[in-house]
């Protein structure tokens, strides 16, 4: 259960940012619209809440990201046959600890109205209607709720937010006197990061393994977040948690996260052209589908659709058409993408994504470090040797131009280069055996005039490397 001082802290935090922080509250002039479904969560003393139509109302409400577990330990759903037992009420003991947790603190904050995923999408349809009508809507979901609580480090809907723990983490410290015997006094433990509201601290927790949460991290207002420590709290104007009691104020450019940056670009916090040189929106796009293809979903065709919600607010700053996750503004290099080395996922492609698209592979992958997120843009300098005739990526619907794609096509007109393939065979030194996989072979690019750029990576199988194995000295 929760303990008195954290639900005062986290109300202090909400009041505060509500009160206090302008950047925060920009955009909320009245309250926004209401999802298509929502739960009344009641009073503070109520134990019943209802699912309701949210259709043609305004509210503030709160969202749940939430991990749904196992296949054997799914979360409660609504699905056709429960719609009508959801919405006639769910007392508290029906609910999965965590939504019972999450349900606890929307009370205790003034919220009236939750939206979670499992409950307020209507599941298990074997037409997928509502969940095709409802899913490209979670990015303004999660965007115009006032609040959104993370249940970073729970694996299913069983664990709760909320941890048992021994007061704040403290580490002691011995302090040395002359002629004395050491003495411990308590000391706050050390911070891996100097940013106490850093996502990046609880990476390996199970919910920033999911790949539908990045966008649900970036476009959200406000975080709570709770790991099994503490309790993070993220706005558009300071990061703090239970050991950092006065917070830390948000630089929009020194140390900037690519959930932080990405956030502030899109909701016009920080101006794209007021910092010179410029921040390279591009790379910070870059960065965050790095970060995105790291992670897992259940459905490689989400791909695409797990991030629509990041591009339709991105395509208000890029300022150009939209391409199976790539963008025509700066395609040149949205094109140098690449597999993380170290990832051993067998590549599967698939018809969700032509081929020249990240989204068309199911592996991490990493973009060529021309720039990097808040750094000047690295490749102003770079003269492309080819020309883009045509680009075209109709959506497989009209209504939702950035989820599913279906007929991409790319025409580019330039010089064909010949290359040459080195391979690694294995060497002996000092007594132990050095072996390079075949799997690693270079493709020498051009140099134009002295860069050497690696324009792709080939990894042919172990039968392929047999069958073209070539003499040294001749090229293929």
């Amino acid at each position: 259960m929760s303990s008195a001082a954290s639900i005062s802290r986290m109300q202090a935090w909400l009041g505060t940012c509500i009160s206090s922080h302008p950047k925060c509250n920009r955009m909320e002039t009245h309250p926004p619209p209401l999802p298509t479904r929502v739960i009344a969560v009641g009073g503070k003393r109520s134990q019943i809440c209802h699912l309701l139509p949210g259709a043609n109302t305004r509210g503030n409400y709160a969202a749940l990201s939430h991990c749904w577990g196992s296949s054997d330990n799914q979360p409660l759903k609504t699905t056709d046959e429960t719609l009508t037992l959801r919405q006639q009420g769910m007392k508290d003991e029906e609910l999965p600890k965590t939504f019972r947790d999450a349900v606890q603190v929307c009370r205790e904050l003034g919220i009236k109205y939750l939206w979670i995923d499992s409950l307020c999408i209507i599941q298990d349809q074997d037409s997928q209607e509502d969940w095709a009508r409802e899913a490209p809507k979670m990015g303004d979901v999660y965007g115009n709720s006032v609040l959104t609580i993370f249940a970073t480090a729970s694996a299913d809907s069983s664990e709760g937010l909320f941890r048992n723990r021994l007061g704040l983490g403290i580490s002691p410290c011995p302090i040395g006197l002359s002629g004395q015997q050491y003495i411990v006094v308590r000391h706050p433990t050390f911070e891996k990061s100097s940013d106490p509201g850093d996502l990046g601290i609880s990476y390996f927790h199970p919910l920033n393994h999911r790949g539908w949460v990045l966008q649900e991290q970036v476009l959200s207002r406000r975080s709570l977040v709770f790991t099994p420590d503490y309790i993070i709290w993220r706005c558009a104007s300071m990061s703090t948690n239970e050991m950092y009691t006065s917070g830390i104020q948000h630089n929009p450019y020194v140390g900037m996260d690519i959930y932080r940056l990405l956030h502030c670009l899109i909701n016009n916090i920080v101006g794209v052209g007021r910092r010179k040189p410029d921040i390279n929106i591009y790379a910070s796009w870059y960065r965050m589908i790095e970060n995105f293809t790291s992670r897992k979903l259940t459905y490689q065709d989400d791909r695409l659709p797990a991030i629509a919600g990041l591009a339709k607010k991105f395509a208000a700053i890029a300022n150009g058409n939209y391409y199976a996750g790539l963008w025509r503004g700066d395609l040149f290099i949205g094109l140098l993408w690449k597999r993380k080395i170290l990832d051993p996922t067998k590549i599967d492609r698939t018809s969700r994504a032509p081929s020249w698209s990240w989204a068309s592979v199911n592996v991490s992958i990493d973009y060529m470090a021309f720039a990097s997120v808040g750094d000047d843009c690295g490749h102003s300098s770079i003269s492309p040797l080819l020309d883009i005739l045509d680009v075209s990526d109709p959506p497989c619907s009209a209504e939702h131009p950035f989820g599913k794609t279906s007929k991409a096509t790319l025409r580019l007109c330039g010089a064909l280069i010949k290359v040459v393939f080195f391979t690694h065979t294995a060497q002996k030194s000092s007594g132990q055996m050095t072996t390079v996989s075949p799997r690693q072979w270079r493709l020498v690019g051009i140099a134009y005039p002295y860069l050497c750029i690696t324009a792709c990576t080939m990894e042919p199988t172990d039968q392929a490397m047999r069958n073209h194995t070539q003499r040294p000295g001749k090229n293929r």
